[in-house]
């Protein structure tokens, strides 16, 4: 265990004696940017920064006074969080059941990273990790899910996405700046891959194992700085720090010459003209005093691009080669062939299952979508298609156009996420970064008006019961 691991369980044992969740809120985004450091000495298990500090972040959010009794509630409750518990309950019981039950009787490529090739099921330890990786991230969407209904935690999950944005931003300038050397304490994890080269660039990883996890990542937070700008209350934050912090990140993401990061930026770029129209129809929409500078500056955009690729024709080759190598002939590269194998095992096992899946946690995949399907079956596939149709459909229950505001552009950042996990994303867990905003969207959303009132009034409470709190964490 490297130096930097005591100051990281140092941090969070700050985080757990302050009063109130707030300092491990600030820690949970930020602690994202560290996923190349292992916090245990074990050359087979990895505990990052971030699955750390979010186990005790539920902890102390759900341990709050009356948030058990609502926790269970909403656990049942399926036009709360009833679908995504049930995903998880049929989640653990395959991944203890079906690796015995279909023992040698289907190949799967296991989650060890020893072995990227297709072996006989048989249960393993990562059986046991994915069910509590997988558990923690549920955990996280609950305990979001009841918090983000009190308007001051949802200004400050704004702002931590902002610092965790910034965190990462500096992980990024140190990667390109600093000395291998002095990095290395910070990627102890078993399994780092920074030093690849695309056509002669180093790709930017910052402190994560690789640049295909690095780019997305600043994608995932440069999108909703993006799209959550209008909700930010302090108008410096709102005008100043965000878009220029979000206008860093997508920098970093094509420095990181990830392919999923420019899928993902493909998708941005849709979804940013939608919304770009969704704001300009909608009389009620945040931000449309900014829709004509906005117009005015891809004009300009477009005109100086233009005019570049006018006079000096050659100027975008670089950009050119760098797509070509990384978007069209990635089909052609060892990695992509690896990883399409996986994705084919992982839907073989789960037509050879007759559906049931493999268990969670028996079958690698480069494909989210593949993953839930080989591994939790058609029955975790329809809990977790259920819980996700809920998020997108029921409308948000508040009045305030801001907090409308806040969910639509959680869901518009959503989106290209998803085509991102479906492009490299090798677990059936979404992970606990997802799961906060998953969790933030079920908060404000209901499906009926019995059920916006029953959560208006859960609001007016917490509203009492929690504001204290909440300033006197933030001092």
């Amino acid at each position: 265990m490297t130096w930097p691991a005591f100051v990281f369980w140092g941090l969070i044992a700050l985080g757990i004696i302050a009063p109130g969740p707030l300092l491990l809120l600030y820690f949970f985004f930020s602690f994202g940017a560290f996923t190349a450091l292992n916090l245990i000495p074990s050359e087979t298990s990895t505990v990052v920064p971030q699955t750390a500090c979010a186990a005790f972040l539920v902890l102390k959010i759900l341990l709050s006074p009356g948030r058990i009794s609502r926790a269970i509630d909403a656990a049942i409750d399926p036009a709360a969080l009833g679908f995504l518990f049930g995903f998880l309950v049929y989640g653990l019981f395959s991944s203890f059941v079906m690796p015995r039950l279909f023992a040698h009787m289907v190949d799967v490529v296991p989650m060890s990273n020893n072995v990227p090739w297709p072996v006989p099921l048989v249960p393993t330890g990562g059986n046991f990790n994915q069910s509590s990786l997988t558990t923690l991230s549920v955990g996280v969407v609950l305990a979001f899910s009841l918090a983000g209904r009190n308007a001051a935690f949802r200004q400050h999950a704004l702002r931590s996405l902002l610092v965790g944005g910034l965190v990462l931003i500096a992980t990024g300038l140190a990667d390109l700046l600093v000395p291998a050397s002095v990095l290395e304490p910070f990627r102890n994890a078993y399994l780092v891959s920074v030093d690849n080269e695309v056509l002669g660039h180093r790709r930017l990883a910052g402190l994560m194992p690789e640049a295909s996890g690095f780019g997305p990542y600043c994608l995932v937070l440069a999108m909703n700085l993006f799209f959550l700008r209008p909700c930010f209350a302090d108008r410096i934050l709102r005008n100043i720090f965000a878009p220029a912090a979000a206008m860093v990140l997508f920098l970093m993401a094509a420095l990181s010459t990830s392919s999923t990061a420019y899928l993902g930026l493909a998708a941005f770029s849709l979804v940013l003209a939608a919304n770009w129209l969704r704001r300009a129809l909608s009389s009620k929409a945040l931000g449309r005093e900014t829709l004509t500078l906005e117009a005015g500056a891809i004009v300009i955009g477009l005109i100086a691009i233009i005019a570049v690729l006018t006079f000096v024709p050659h100027a975008a080759d670089p950009f050119y080669t760098m797509i070509d190598a990384m978007i069209f002939k990635k089909s052609q590269s060892a990695s992509y062939i690896e990883r399409s194998m996986w994705t084919r095992t992982a839907l073989h096992a789960f037509f050879t299952t007759g559906g049931l899946g493999v268990g969670l946690g028996s079958a690698r995949s480069s494909n989210w979508f593949a993953a839930v399907l080989g591994n939790t079956g058609i029955v975790g596939a329809a809990f977790l298609s259920c819980f996700f149709l809920r998020l997108f459909l029921f409308r948000c229950w508040s009045e305030d156009q801001k907090t409308v505001e806040f969910v639509t552009g959680l869901r518009l950042s959503l989106v290209p996420l998803a085509l991102m996990m479906a492009a490299s994303w090798t677990l059936a867990d979404f992970g606990a970064g997802t799961g906060a905003l998953l969790g933030l969207i079920a908060s404000l959303t209901a499906p009926t008006r019995s059920l916006a009132a029953f959560a208006q009034s859960h609001e007016i409470r917490a509203q009492f019961q929690e504001e204290p709190r909440i300033q006197s964490a933030d001092g």
